[in-house]
């Protein structure tokens, strides 16, 4: 099925409520249904390169299938940006799982106004996906099939080019794309990476193998997204598709001697750049799906970005 459309599956439902089609819920979750699927498959512009879809269990989740986009850098979505004067080291950025946001667009103004060059994309736009359908029905592995075939061949990019720096690479990546860029680390070795920042990477997704790069892991201490209680910590939590946990894992690459530690942030949550820390509750359709706090405070993101750009400058190489 490929997809690339305007609205989503709410507005549809709305539509449908309007109309007053209200008779039975199960007769609505038919109808909305069938309207989605002739929606995808007869109401969409064509995209030369979009990612197929293959529905999982019976709940309306989706996983992706190839043939997946390709980094592209004249995509309306690319954004590169170089300091003058210099030949800047540079950050090559991987989003989350609701694509390329105005959180995203705060972790690589952070890079900039230090006098990094950064190169960051939209997964989901070049794969004609709209973020609001990826980020409510698509699983966390196939969110990550998006971001990481547009991300190695933005790696690939950034190497080749003599804009900037290209001996000095570091990965960057919040939620989604920090579990993205774990795995890069371990498949991408022949690239000089010199290190690697992983914001709360997601707990399921992609198997981690031996990361043997600098690498800085950082959580807020108050991160339970997506999770049961107040103490299902995301860094702690295993799931049967997921059965080691990043703390198991993390430990485990420190005991190999791999240069790999998480830094904890008071008064912090998921989403750090997403504004001031606090608790919001997040919807999936109707449903409350979870609770969970989002954001820092000031005096945490003063702390993260001067700790995030001393870790890079001292891994810097002449």
């Amino acid at each position: 099925m490929h997809i690339g459309y305007s609205e989503n599956p709410a507005t549809l439902y709305k539509k449908i409520r309007l109309l007053g089609m209200t008779k039975k819920i199960d007769e609505m979750k038919k109808l909305l249904f069938v309207f989605l699927v002739v929606f995808l498959s007869f109401g969409c512009e064509v995209v030369s390169q979009t990612a197929q879809l293959k529905e999982v269990g019976s709940r309306g989740r989706y996983t992706t299938l190839a043939p997946f986009a390709t980094f592209d850098p004249g995509h309306k979505s690319v954004e590169i940006w170089i300091p003058e004067g210099k030949k800047a080291p540079i950050i090559v950025y991987a989003h989350g799982g609701a694509g390329y946001r105005d959180d995203d667009r705060a972790r690589v103004e952070m890079f900039r106004r230090n006098g990094f060059a950064t190169l960051s994309f939209d997964a989901y736009e070049m794969n004609g996906l709209d973020w609001e359908f990826v980020t409510r029905r698509v699983t966390n592995n196939g969110k990550q099939n998006l971001i990481w075939n547009v991300f190695k061949g933005a790696v690939a990019y950034a190497a080749d080019n003599d804009a900037w720096d290209n001996q000095n690479i570091f990965f960057y990546g919040g939620s989604n794309g920090g579990r993205t860029i774990l795995y890069a680390g371990s498949e991408l070795k022949k690239y000089p990476i010199k290190g690697i920042i992983s914001e709360a990477p997601a707990a399921t997704g992609y198997e981690l193998g031996d990361l043997n790069i600098p690498t800085i892991v950082p959580f807020g201490k108050l991160d339970t997204w997506a999770g049961k209680s107040d103490t299902d910590y995301v860094w702690t939590r295993t799931y049967p598709s997921s059965p080691i946990s990043l703390e198991t894992w993390l430990n485990a690459q420190k005991e190999k001697g791999h240069p790999i530690k998480f830094i904890f942030y008071e008064n912090a949550g998921h989403l750090l750049f997403a504004g001031p820390l606090e608790k919001v509750t997040v919807k999936r359709g109707d449903k409350i799906a979870f609770k969970a706090y989002q954001g820092a405070s000031e005096a945490a993101l003063k702390q993260y970005e001067e700790d995030v750009i001393a870790f890079v400058k001292r891994h810097l190489t002449n």
